[in-house]
């Protein structure tokens, strides 16, 4: 293996950039180390077609708070080499199940963006004992013949240069379909200033073509049937992805879970509904930690002398906001206790419980009808997490989903992270 140490660092945790020689080609990646006392599994994060792995640096620094993440370049792209043949998703997957040998890193979680989905299934169906949990984002394993021509078709219409940075957001919302989020996102990782004037591809076009064609049209049920891994399917609700096929992954993959990313396209890892597909990817996450358990049950203070019932955090949490009882809410927190909330825009603001109580009203001013429940609670030892589900009066269900993640000390909260604050859309 070819270090290249240092190169370069980024995001909130640091990354080093490197190299390394597997399966005949030379393969770039970035490798976030995580924390010393790592609370999640590793992860890698395998990109989408018109990507690289800086694509995928938004979600990995965000993972990388809990444990390591490795993000490598697909074949093809990137700082990765552009061999001649092998660009089908089974040889990508062995490029990868090499690459955690070389560097060592014991049976992480695959999550797949797109395209990178199914390099991430083919992971854990060629090498299953190398992949200890599978997330896939919108990834369909069926591809009719006629869709895989239209997709090829957008490819084919892809041109070798934009004149402006504004002509290329044009482009990518208007014939790739993509949202204004994800465009802006994707553009700088995936054009650069050429000499002749405006904007041209970082991607060899011929090769994406070929990867392309090596994927559509498919029908990949034998290959996830071979997948034995916990596995989570995040659908965009406007994604393509439909609610049959989501069924018969349920009926292919046995103990797959299925969550619908409300209001989220094709791509549930940016623009509208990302948040609510982080958190269920932290709950994820967290359920394959094998110190996991049933919630021991925290007291709450002494209300007039009379202990409350025995509520885990989460539960008291609920029944603060749905009390609308501001004393309860500033009592969940320790004294020294942080909030990081991660709004829908993708900017974070953290503070003190003040910052917590503000935010919650925040949340009750624009729903006074609301009642918020709690689901898919996981607690360890020391965290809890939850989706925070916000019925309204005369609404949906789930016209609001929160993702939390709470670590406590003692019976109070030392901090606390909220996903996002954005109705969702029908």
């Amino acid at each position: 293996m070819a270090w290249l140490p240092t190169i370069e660092r980024g995001g909130e945790v640091g990354f080093v950039a490197g190299e390394a020689r597997v399966n005949g080609i030379r393969l770039a990646y970035r490798l976030w180390p995580g924390p010393d006392m790592p609370s999640h599994p590793p992860v890698v994060l395998l990109h989408g077609l018109l990507q690289t792995g800086e694509g995928m640096a938004h979600l990995a620094a965000h993972l990388a708070r809990r444990g390591p993440v490795l993000v490598p370049d697909l074949r093809g792209r990137g700082r990765s080499d552009q061999p001649a043949d092998g660009y089908d998703p089974g040889t990508m997957a062995d490029d990868v199940a090499a690459l955690l040998d070389v560097l060592a890193i014991e049976r992480p979680v695959a999550i797949g963006r797109l395209h990178g989905g199914l390099v991430a299934y083919h992971l854990a169906a060629r090498h299953p004992r190398q992949v200890r949990g599978l997330v896939l984002g919108d990834t369909a394993p069926e591809v009719s013949a006629g869709r895989a021509e239209r997709e090829r078709a957008v490819v084919r219409r892809l041109p070798a240069r934009f004149a402006s940075l504004a002509d290329a957001q044009e482009f990518y919302e208007r014939v790739l379909g993509l949202s204004p989020a994800r465009a802006r996102h994707d553009i700088p990782s995936d054009l650069v200033e050429v000499e002749e004037g405006g904007f041209g591809w970082r991607h060899n076009i011929d090769l994406i073509a070929r990867i392309e064609d090596a994927a559509a049209p498919r029908s990949d049920w034998a290959t996830l049937a071979l997948v034995s891994c916990p596995t989570l399917l995040l659908r965009g609700q406007r994604g393509e992805v439909p609610a049959e096929m989501a069924g018969r992954f349920c009926q292919t993959i046995d103990g797959c879970q299925v969550q619908t990313v409300l209001g989220a396209r094709h791509d549930v890892f940016l623009g509208p509904g990302a948040e609510q597909a982080f958190g269920a990817i932290e709950l994820f996450l967290m359920r394959l930690v094998d110190e996991a358990t049933m919630p021991p049950p925290l007291p709450l203070p002494i209300v007039d002398g009379q202990p409350e019932a025995l509520l885990d955090p989460v539960e008291r949490m609920v029944a603060a906001i749905n009390g609308r009882d501001d004393a309860a809410v500033a009592s969940l927190f320790a004294e020294s206790g942080r909030i990081r909330q991660y709004l829908a825009t993708g900017a974070m603001r953290e503070g003190g419980p003040d910052l917590a109580q503000e935010a919650f009203w925040q949340l009750l001013d624009a729903y006074p009808d609301a009642v918020v429940e709690a689901r898919d609670t996981v607690i360890t030892q020391d965290r809890a997490a939850a989706l925070l589900t916000v019925r309204i009066v005369g609404q949906a269900d789930d016209a609001l989903l929160l993702p939390i993640f709470i670590d406590i000390a003692g019976n109070r909260i030392v901090s606390l992270t909220v996903i996002g604050f954005r109705p969702g859309s029908g």
